[in-house]
């Protein structure tokens, strides 16, 4: 049996539906993801910053003990 015009209309728009469903989908994900990867991306920035500060301050006491 071969689909007829409304058979087809009928599922492109089910087809229509269900790409905008997968859109909503990805897009939600995307939402849910950012922050994490804000956060991903702060944490090696405050590990650097500790990690100068710690080398300053050693810096500091051995100059310290130098002179």
């Amino acid at each position: 049996m071969m689909p007829n015009h409304y058979d087809r209309e009928r599922l492109a728009q089910a087809h229509f539906q269900e790409l905008l469903r997968e859109a909503e989908h990805e897009r939600l994900l995307a939402q849910l993801l950012q922050p994490r990867r804000s956060v991903l991306l702060l944490l090696p920035a405050r590990l650097m910053l500790s990690l100068r500060a710690l080398r300053m301050r050693l810096r500091q006491g051995l100059q310290r003990r130098i002179a």
